[in-house]
């Protein structure tokens, strides 16, 4: 009983590495918004991250990312009063943007 205990979880461990190596999804996570105008929550637990978006693979989610970035950083960066009302705060979520494998242990804390 005790060898076909300790082969189930074997298997499982090596499921998990399987999957982990072939490269699980991964997620696009936006920081949360606070009470203040623009701010982004950096320091929140990434449990309480959004996922914007989903990908097959890291480089594919590296590149929308990089992408993102680029486009929304001037956004960002731009003086008060001279974009339009609302863009900021995903602007500012955007700069902060990372890439996240759906089962990195952080996202449960």
């Amino acid at each position: 009983m005790k060898a076909r205990h300790i082969a189930s979880g074997v298997a499982a461990i090596f499921f998990v590495a399987s999957s982990a190596i072939a490269g699980g999804q991964w997620n696009l996570m936006i920081p949360p918004l606070v009470n203040a105008p623009y701010k982004v929550a950096t320091e929140a637990p990434m449990s309480q991250w959004q996922v914007y978006r989903t990908f097959s693979s890291e480089q594919e989610c590296d590149k929308f990312q990089s992408a993102a970035q680029a486009k929304y950083q001037p956004t960002s960066d731009a003086p008060l009063g001279t974009i339009k009302k609302g863009t900021r705060a995903f602007a500012r979520q955007m700069a902060f943007a990372q890439c996240i494998a759906s089962d990195d242990p952080t996202l449960l804390r």
